[in-house]
């Protein structure tokens, strides 16, 4: 989609004023921890924060935008997130305040929940899902992609494990535990309603308000690459101190810039096929769980030589979707926001 000459102004407007807000609170936020505790910040507390700056930052620029996508049943959800948002990091940081449910602290789980609970109730109504539409935040169309992407994401991830281990690329950090990997991945389904913030502070970033206006400012196939630019810069600080290559820091950046672009195509085919910023939470919430539960039970993808199998099945996946036509209808679309007049 092209926009005419004052939507590409107000657009451009609301583009950077989101990048200044999100990088300048996550930068900070971040710089002044490693001051505080160099290397130490990757285990400390205060990393869970800027996962929820990215959409903490695309609420504010839509109210002070004045955003036609703020209905009711928008604001509705969007509130609870907040809510939610703040429960899970007072009590991440600090101590539960209700006591836990297995790992998690109850109260972050109830408000979680609720708040999962209230958009999937919005969505049942065919008027719900209209009022959701502008902000991605209804469950879109094409459900059944729903299923068929992150199957084939989790297969191709599953894969690259095991190519790694056999492969001799690199060990697991405990004992080899192919069993225990898939129990750990199926409990990261089944939570899944208690710890989507964190991913949909992401995605509601980077695949919704960033997304939108890249494509209408830029086109959508040097949109989907420079948003995949934008989420591997906005990681720079801690993978310069060492998050996921600390052997390999200065090369793991330029991987991971890699990587990212090559997860954004994957997500943002998933979000356009869809027209929900939904699928792009779980495939994030995915991705988190089979690095996180793959490295230590399987193979150490830590290191940056493996990796490459990862990397490699990931890009030809990411090839394969970025020849869909569904990138040619985008062009000419009108899903994108039209910015409200100042």
């Amino acid at each position: 989609m092209i926009a005419a000459k004052p939507e590409k102004k107000q657009l451009t407007r609301e583009l950077f004023a989101f990048l200044a807000i999100t990088f300048a609170a996550t930068y900070l936020l971040e710089i002044f921890v490693i001051m505080q505790e160099g290397s130490g910040i990757l285990s400390s507390k205060w990393v869970l924060i800027p996962m929820y700056i990215p959409a903490v930052g695309a609420i504010l620029c839509m109210v002070g935008f004045k955003s036609k996508a703020l209905t009711k049943q928008s604001k509705q959800f969007l509130a609870m997130f907040l809510l939610a948002s703040a429960v899970t990091l007072v009590e991440g940081l600090y101590q539960p305040l209700l006591g836990t449910i297995g790992p998690l602290p109850l109260l972050t789980a109830i408000i979680s929940v609720a708040a999962f609970l209230l958009v999937l109730l919005q969505n049942l109504k065919a008027s719900g899902r209209r009022s959701l539409s502008d902000s991605k935040l209804s469950f879109g169309h094409n459900y059944r992609y729903y299923l068929i992407i992150p199957v084939i994401f989790s297969v191709l991830f599953i894969l690259a494990y095991f190519m790694i281990h056999m492969l001799g690329l690199s060990l697991p950090t405990m004992e080899y535990s192919p069993g225990s990997f898939f129990v750990f991945i199926g409990m990261s389904v089944l939570t899944f309603v208690i710890t989507w913030p964190k991913y949909f502070g992401e995605e509601y970033g980077w695949r919704f308000y960033l997304q939108d206006r890249v494509f209408a400012l830029f086109g959508v196939y040097p949109g989907v690459v420079i948003v995949g630019i934008v989420w591997g810069l906005w990681h720079l600080p801690l993978m310069l101190v060492g998050l996921n290559f600390p052997d390999t820091p200065l090369a793991g950046n330029i991987m991971y810039i890699g990587w990212t672009i090559i997860l954004g195509i994957i997500f943002s085919y998933a979000v356009l096929k869809t027209r929900s910023i939904w699928i792009a939470v779980l495939l994030h919430a995915l991705t988190d769980a089979f690095i996180g539960t793959g490295s230590g039970l399987i193979a150490n993808s830590n290191i940056l030589i493996a990796f490459l199998p990862i990397l490699l099945l990931m890009g030809i996946f990411a090839a394969v979707l970025i020849r869909s036509r569904v990138w040619k209808d985008e062009t000419g679309s009108e899903s994108i926001e039209k910015p409200s007049s100042l």
